[in-house]
């Protein structure tokens, strides 16, 4: 039988998220099927979708729900409808996958008023959050608690989000995957032998992270951990590579603190292989996550690993083996853990050489995992 599948994300912007659904639709038509994808027409990558045969960029899908904006938000749902429903009718076995919070939940009521079977969602962390006030976190669950009742599978990133499902959604437990989202195995991969060294005497000893400017990034708590460890090691520099609204006040933070010649932005940057490689460390501080891609391009880097222990990061991260993890909003654990690094060198040795099996991160690991469980699904009644 073959794949039809169609993946449904809002927003092509350099995320996880968007790496994992533009791999799958490439996979799955690589390997004979049939794929699909409509998104909204913002985002970094979206001009290089634009036109693709079976690529439908929508200019009203938008990341953003608008209560202001209600009709028109109906509106896009209709018309999601009809876009679903027109590919059925060519495909009747059609699937569809939805990526993100808000595609997950349009994008799955959309293809069951279409008349779908098959609809399959993966959670690349949830939308609600500590962090939210109650009123939203609140709406944002029971919408997702809600829409569980009518998706047919789900598939997680991290375990941390599978014991998350299975503790507040009903029936999960019988409905869902882990299967990791892949990164670019070729790219980042390098052998042991080729891991970072400490730097020599009077060589600058470089932090980096790969992270877009936005509050659940929380890069001002990385910012203020590594201004602490600059005062103490003058020798130390940290590398941004990303971007995002939070630029201009990022920005104004660095010339405030005189930190303009030890910060670095890159902004976007295509490859980022070749910026992470120069560093001797990766930093995270984000306060929600699925599991952050970065975090294992790093390992294959053999990059020491310094976090917050954010969502299933530590399916990755093991505390004194590959990396250090630290309790949320806890800047100044963070900054001690940074020091620490500078002056070790044979920790830095310890944590680069030790051996994790990553292989479930090869993308195509993923994409054969995605299509075995596309084929169950298919041949089910």
């Amino acid at each position: 039988m073959s794949l039809n599948v169609l993946y449904i994300v809002t927003k092509l912007e350099l995320g996880g998220a968007q790496k994992v659904c533009l791999s799958l639709f490439d996979g799955i038509r690589t390997r004979g099927g049939t794929s699909f994808l409509i998104s909204g027409a913002e985002g970094t990558l979206a001009p290089a979708m634009q036109g693709q045969p079976n690529v439908i960029l929508l200019d009203s899908f938008k990341r953003e729900f608008s209560l202001s904006c209600i009709w028109t938000e109906f509106k896009n749902f209709v018309s999601l409808i009809r876009t679903i429903r027109s590919l059925k009718k060519k495909n009747p076995n059609l699937i569809v996958h939805t990526h993100s919070t808000k595609a997950g939940l349009v994008g799955r009521w959309a293809a069951l008023f279409a008349g779908v079977s098959h609809r399959v969602h993966t959670v690349h962390g949830y939308g609600f959050h500590p962090y939210q006030s109650h009123f939203f976190w609140f709406v944002t669950f029971f919408l997702e608690w809600v829409t569980c009742l009518i998706t047919t599978h789900y598939i997680c990133v991290s375990s941390a989000d599978a014991r998350i499902g299975i503790k507040r959604f009903p029936r999960f437990s019988k409905k869902y995957s882990i299967i990791r989202a892949a990164i670019d195995w070729e790219q980042f991969y390098i052998p042991a032998h080729a891991a970072p060294v400490f730097p020599e005497q009077h060589e600058p000893f470089i932090f980096g992270t790969v992270s877009c400017f936005k509050e659940q990034k929380n890069l001002f708590d990385l910012l203020k951990a590594f201004d602490w460890v600059h005062r103490r090691n003058a020798q130390t520099r940290l590398e941004l590579v990303g971007d995002g609204h939070l630029r201009p006040d990022i920005e104004e933070w660095i010339k405030e603190h005189n930190l303009r010649d030890a910060i670095t932005l890159h902004g976007w940057q295509d490859h980022v292989a070749p910026f992470m490689m120069n560093w001797h460390a990766f930093t995270l501080s984000s306060l929600w996550e699925g599991l952050p891609c970065a975090s294992v391009e790093a390992r294959l880097l053999r990059l020491p690993v310094l976090s917050y222990n954010t969502g299933g990061i530590s399916d990755i991260i093991k505390h004194g083996k590959n990396g250090f993890l630290y309790p949320q909003q806890d800047w100044q654990a963070l900054a001690h853990g940074m020091l620490e690094l500078t002056q070790k060198k044979e920790l830095i040795r310890a944590l680069t050489m030790y051996q994790e099996d990553l292989s479930d991160f090869n993308n195509e690991v993923m994409v054969q995992k995605h299509i075995s469980l596309y084929t169950t699904l298919a041949t089910q009644e």
